[in-house]
């Protein structure tokens, strides 16, 4: 009877259809501590692939958009799992998942502000929230939300390298010292772009970007920003640009030569409230 019982429970486990149900309700992380935990998952099918790993890749496909699959590039060792894990963060809401130096943060993570006690006087004098979220290809596009309580609001915003800051971590990306205490995420290199970071700056609409660390640059669709607007922004890594709108006009392409991996990121200054959600490419 034991053995009739074993014999069932494996003739649904390994049905591909019943453990295409089942990763359905896992999480990524879950997913791969099923697969590390039982070697029987772990069997080869023809074609070379294990059978959650097909069964992952057919979940994948079945569940993402055209949109969301052309941003899921696999990099050299990465498998379904990878592309299951980055497309639960494409999925996801946006937060601002890491704090650098003093900013307050709402209870859903979807808002930020920098208390401070002295006066800004230059772009160090930010301190910076940035999302985990990986943006490796495909498009990916933005809103934030700017509020101040003092005459203009002054923030830097935009796309940084991936990575974790650690306790000692402070300022702004812009600034060399903020990578002393900054490890870069393990396998998303920078392909030999020397983009650190491109940030757009709510106070004189200019870009400032870290090649020659940093370079402020003025475009052709800069304008500042007032408290109160919705600043939109469209990192194109099919072309390698990244697109700003304010209020949902589109100002113009601020910088050329961005390729992944990114993530979204704000710098903020006293009294800046900055929120962050996805948004639809306005027509």
């Amino acid at each position: 009877m034991e053995a009739t019982t074993d014999n069932c429970k494996e003739a649904v486990l390994f049905n591909s259809d019943a453990l295409l149900k089942i990763i359905s309700h896992l999480s990524s992380i879950d997913l791969l501590n099923l697969a590390l935990t039982n070697t029987k998952f772990g069997i080869h099918q023809e074609g070379g692939l294990s059978l959650i790993k097909m069964s992952t890749d057919i979940l994948v496909h079945e569940i993402a958009t055209e949109e969301q699959l052309a941003a899921l590039p696999r990099y050299d060792g990465e498998n379904a799992l990878a592309d299951y894990h980055y497309l639960q963060l494409l999925r996801a809401p946006l937060t601002f998942d890491q704090l650098v130096g003093a900013p307050m943060i709402s209870g859903d993570k979807t808002c930020v502000m920098y208390s401070a006690s002295y006066e800004y006087e230059y772009e160090e004098d930010c301190e910076t929230a940035f999302s985990n979220n990986i943006l490796r290809a495909g498009k990916h596009y933005v809103t934030f939300g700017v509020n101040t309580s003092t005459l203009e609001p002054l923030a830097l915003m935009g796309v940084m390298r991936p990575g974790h800051a650690n306790q000692y971590a402070s300022g702004s990306p812009l600034d060399k010292k903020f990578y002393q205490n900054f490890s870069q995420k393990h396998g998303e290199g920078s392909n030999n772009n020397n983009i650190q970071c491109c940030l757009y700056n709510t106070a004189n609409g200019r870009c400032y970007h870290t090649i020659n660390w940093p370079n402020s640059m003025s475009w052709d669709g800069k304008e500042r920003i007032s408290s109160g607007d919705e600043i939109g922004m469209l990192l194109d890594l099919d072309d390698g640009t990244l697109s700003v709108y304010k209020n949902g006009r589109k100002l113009g392409v601020m910088k050329k030569g961005l390729v992944g991996p990114y993530c979204w990121v704000v710098s903020v200054n006293e009294g800046t409230l900055v929120t962050i959600k996805r948004g639809t490419i306005p027509p």
